[in-house]
């Protein structure tokens, strides 16, 4: 393995290591009733006055760094990716974030 594959290697293991119980604690305490997890309501506070939730957007960071690093290095975080898609979700029919975080943690297999 390469010097640079190794390096890359250890930092997606630090960051996934911090991701997996951000994302737990950031989607139970969505399922609870707190928005700001998945930016659905992002075009209606811009600058984030009311739905400023830092542990959520560090969960996004993280999610985007390991999304990166794992298409250098290859293999995928399912739920990584889970989140990331769930974030996505735009739109009318799209069920409101608490719900969102509910159905994601019983996809991997949490208890609200």
């Amino acid at each position: 393995m390469a010097k640079r594959t190794k390096i890359q290697q250890h930092r997606l293991d630090e960051v996934e290591n911090e991701f997996g119980p951000l994302l737990l604690a950031c989607l139970k305490e969505c399922s609870r009733g707190r928005w700001g997890l998945f930016g659905q309501n992002d075009h209606v506070d811009p600058d984030g006055r009311w739905l400023k939730w830092p542990e959520a957007d560090r969960l996004k960071e993280l999610a985007r760094e390991i999304k990166s690093l794992r298409i250098e290095i290859g293999g995928r975080n399912e739920n990584c990716e889970r989140f990331l898609d769930s974030c996505s979700l735009q739109g009318a029919n799209v069920p409101g974030e608490p719900k969102l975080a509910a159905a994601l943690l019983a996809e991997i297999g949490q208890k609200v």
